[in-house]
């Protein structure tokens, strides 16, 4: 509803509109940026990445390529939060949700033009690894087996273990061979009895990026079973299309390559295999009470008090979602969309290209395969305390993740510079 229409409709019932004047006018003090209106330098068919640069305050702290952990929010999601943050000061309650800005179903169907779901596929998440629990809980393995890998989410690979320990699941990790893995992987261990195939699409040990997700997902549907994909570290990042990749069921974060905030993301599932092969476990619905005191005239043909299930993929949902998630993903989405996912892997495989060519030179051997389209690539640290003493001398954050391994994520706001100051300061 605009706010001319709002402030109407409560003038029509007599309710008084003094003190809403400031309505969908809350911006933070002496802020210059429109969270609304994209830049020009994002839009069309060659970004500006030079500006791209000053969307990103972060890079004047320091060289920030550490975006597999947290991806900094640029400066439209900033004031979007801001002005979040002045409603919820000055206007919160007329109404609860920011007349200023889009619904919050306009947000997922943003997110769902992002991976090409149908809109009625998407609910709200807090964490990948909540989504993937909430499906693993509303599923049933009587009888079955579930088959991953040793490069899923190793906090996933717990939920699994842990369910095989207490419950007595069969669960089946494949080894990776060399840091990747491929269909013929999976051949012989997808079998009839298998119920749930769960894969990484990126992979945050090495940044693997899976190719063969659609003949995965073939072979799956083929005995019976249906495809998980944790792609926290792909959407924003790289190409997704659930339909075409024949993925059955997904979640991710918002803190990562969505450019979000943390405690917030989105699941998928398939509308097909809502509430009957991934049923709801925390139950979404209303109440109604048809006796007084609760009302005045109780319908004898109604019992005392019946209820109403919710429907659709917010079924999976529990309560009020963040509203300053939703408030950043709305703006982020925006930016991500508005710069189009194409542009920001080909920008970004010409740094992680660069640092493929030039580190083992320099003694890092890679362990990402090569060709790899992710924006993640890792190499072994023969000393890894005194790697990081250098690196964060230099004012140059990345990551040191299971013992030795360097893993270096750069993304749109970084440049060729930033790699020749990591490449000099490890030489």
């Amino acid at each position: 509803m605009e706010r001319s229409t709002f402030l109407k409709s409560l003038a029509g019932v007599g309710v008084s509109t003094i003190g809403l004047g400031s309505l969908s006018s809350c911006k933070p003090e002496n802020s210059s940026v429109d969270p609304d209106v994209m830049p020009s330098h994002i839009t069309g068919s060659s970004p500006d990445f030079t500006k791209i640069r000053a969307d990103f305050p972060r890079v004047k702290e320091e060289i920030y390529m550490d975006n597999a952990s947290t991806h900094p929010i640029n400066i439209y999601t900033a004031a979007a939060l801001h002005r979040y943050a002045e409603w919820a000061k000055n206007e919160v309650g007329e109404p609860w949700w920011p007349l200023y800005s889009e619904t919050r179903q306009e947000c997922k169907d943003s997110f769902a033009k992002l991976i090409n779901a149908d809109n009625d596929e998407i609910s709200f998440a807090r964490t990948t690894v909540e989504a993937e629990n909430n499906i693993l809980n509303g599923m049933d393995f009587k009888g079955g087996n579930v088959v991953t890998t040793d490069l899923h989410y190793s906090a996933s690979l717990y939920s699994y273990k842990m369910r095989e320990q207490r419950d007595g699941l069969k669960v089946k990790i494949i080894k990776h061979n060399d840091w990747r893995f491929d269909v013929k992987d999976f051949e012989g261990v997808i079998d009839k009895n298998t119920k749930l195939v769960a894969i990484t699409l990126v992979s945050n040990v090495n940044g693997f990026l899976v190719k063969d997700v659609k003949a995965i997902s073939d072979l799956a549907h083929a005995n019976g079973a249906v495809l998980y994909v944790d792609f926290i570290q792909g959407v924003g990042a790289v190409p997704v299309d659930v339909k075409a990749m024949g993925i059955d069921l997904a979640a991710c974060s918002t803190f990562k390559w969505l450019m979000g905030s943390k405690g917030f993301g989105f699941m998928y599932v398939r509308k097909d295999l809502q509430d009957t092969v991934v049923r709801t476990t925390h139950h979404n619905g209303g109440i109604k009470y048809n006796y007084a005191p609760w009302t005045d005239t109780p319908d004898p043909a109604l019992p005392e008090i019946s209820f109403t299930p919710g429907t659709g993929p917010r079924i999976y949902e529990v309560s009020y979602p963040s509203y300053e998630g939703v408030t950043c993903a709305i703006t982020s989405l925006k930016y991500i969309h508005a710069l189009g996912v194409d542009n920001i892997r080909n920008y970004v495989r010409t740094l992680t290209d660069r640092l493929a060519t030039e580190m083992p030179k320099i003694g890092y051997t890679s362990i990402t395969p090569e060709g790899n389209e992710s924006p993640i690539i890792v190499f072994l640290a023969k000393d890894p305390d005194e790697t990081m003493k250098k690196l964060r001398a230099a004012k140059i954050h990345v990551a040191m993740r299971f013992g030795n391994k360097l893993r270096i994520s750069p993304s749109i706001y970084n440049n060729q510079e930033d790699i020749d100051k990591l490449l000099s300061i490890l030489s």
